[in-house]
């Protein structure tokens, strides 16, 4: 199974948007999910006072007999640029 998100916004908003999607997820693919999430979570509070940021993340595993053979998952945060003030 696998999962794939692509999330733009302040830091706080990507974390609770991710928990929206583990929500809408079942079964492998929620387990695989919810298993990175905490990292996904702790990486999005390293980007303090950032603006907006960009975050791509995927991640797939196979199991045999409901054992994890395999797993991985590719997470990347750009810094898009401050937030305007006015």
């Amino acid at each position: 199974m696998s999962f794939s998100v692509t999330l733009i916004g302040k830091p706080e908003a990507i974390k609770r948007a991710l928990t929206k999607h583990s929500v809408g997820l079942s079964g492998q693919s929620k387990e695989e999910f919810d298993t990175v999430l905490p990292a996904l979570q702790t990486i999005l509070d390293q980007n303090v006072n950032n603006g907006i940021v960009k975050l791509d993340a995927n991640g797939h595993a196979t199991f045999a007999d409901g054992v994890k053979a395999y797993g991985n998952c590719n997470a990347s945060v750009t810094v898009l640029g401050p937030i305007a003030v006015e």
